[in-house]
């Protein structure tokens, strides 16, 4: 599998943070220019967005998913059935190879795998009870909200899917992907997650220039706090779902955590 790895041209110390772990592995990245919301025609790229149930992105969010559209669009365009996409802050588990050299392992019928945890230590995701025994982790999809885009496996069917829905941007990237609550792909998409996760966002590099813009963009009005209470509803309105399914043992909750190891796989 090619993997692609996003990185802003001005910053060369987060393509050297993954050249590290790319030598530590074994493993070959080849290096996607993002598109810099610092230097380029955000009138131009405005004209691709539109308000969405969470409100107006900013222009880091905004930049953030053309760069992994550019990347999905090299899948599509590849003839690899799958492509993996690294974001230049993703830190890697000493097994990481053994899920990105090949798609050997990948079972039938996946399109979009999750390698990340991501989100704070409290947060649970709801599972369905199945699962694959994949290279010593397990492979299981996910039913509720787990966003993070540092590091994902996309088939080329489902990129050229997301392509086409993608006309238009009105979320983030890991809200568009990862989060069934206001997620149009998400139902189709049908991602899973490997446990423990072999990849997290971090690492020995500089804050993400992302989470700087949505600061000095954010305006404190009373569309804000709307949008937060729609936040909010959204949030909880598959609760009632989830526990029916619960009940009846379909699903599990359980907690994602990063193995960089590998010696707590199961």
């Amino acid at each position: 599998m090619r993997i692609q790895v996003i990185n802003l041209r001005r910053r060369p110390d987060r393509r050297d943070f993954m050249d590290g772990q790319a030598k530590h592995l074994g493993l070959s990245f080849d290096y996607l220019d993002a598109v810099d919301a610092k230097n380029t025609d955000m009138a131009a790229h405005r004209r691709q967005a539109s308000a969405g149930p969470l409100g107006h992105l900013s222009d880091g969010d905004l930049c953030c998913f053309l760069s992994h559209r550019k990347a999905w669009q090299n899948i599509h365009d590849g003839t690899d059935p799958f492509g993996v996409i690294l974001e230049d802050d993703a830190v890697l588990s000493d097994d990481a190879a053994a899920f990105l050299q090949n798609d050997s392992w990948i079972p039938k019928g996946q399109t979009c795998i999750k390698l990340e945890r991501h989100g704070n230590n409290r947060h649970r995701v709801v599972f369905k009870r199945f699962d694959f025994s994949v290279q010593g982790r397990k492979l299981t999809r996910f039913l509720s909200k787990h966003c993070g885009s540092c590091a994902y496996i996309l088939s080329r069917e489902a990129a050229g899917h997301l392509i086409d829905a993608t006309q238009t941007i009105n979320l983030s990237i890991d809200h568009f992907l990862f989060n069934p609550n206001n997620s149009p792909v998400f139902k189709r998409l049908r991602p899973s997650q490997i446990l423990p996760a072999i990849a997290e966002q971090g690492g020995d590099v500089a804050a993400s220039d992302i989470h700087g813009m949505r600061l000095t963009q954010r305006t404190y009005t009373l569309a804000y706090w709307q949008r937060e209470a729609i936040r909010g509803l959204y949030e909880i309105r598959h609760i009632p779902k989830f526990i029916l399914l619960a009940m009846r043992g379909r699903v599990k909750l359980e907690k994602v955590i990063f193995d960089p190891s590998g010696t707590r796989a199961a």
